[in-house]
């Protein structure tokens, strides 16, 4: 699984450094909106099972609690489950739950 994990930051490293070349040929526009989330999907994802050590997503919801948004990643992997809790704007982990099944 640590392969998986490889891959899966090198594909966003590679995207990202893609996305700041596009970029910089954009005009510069003052933003009066509040900025849109910081982490996608995959990268939550990704360090979630980075966290878990590897294993299988199980269900992915992002969620908004007192103008927090934050993703909700549950994991199996072997014979513990995992529910971690991102921040969507920094990919600050949140919290862990960790339960081990019967």
């Amino acid at each position: 699984m640590n392969l998986m994990t490889l891959l899966l930051t090198g594909a966003l490293i590679a995207g990202g450094l893609g996305a700041h070349a596009v970029l910089d040929n954009q005009p510069i526009m003052n933003s009066t909106t509040a900025p849109s989330q910081s982490i996608n999907e995959l990268q939550a994802k990704a360090i979630a099972l980075d966290t878990s050590k590897g294993g299988l997503v199980t269900n992915t919801q992002i969620i908004e609690n007192y103008g927090i948004k934050k993703y909700e990643i549950s994991i199996i992997n072997q014979n513990t489950e995992y529910a971690v809790n991102i921040d969507s704007s920094t990919g600050d982990i949140l919290k862990i739950d960790q339960k081990i099944k019967d």
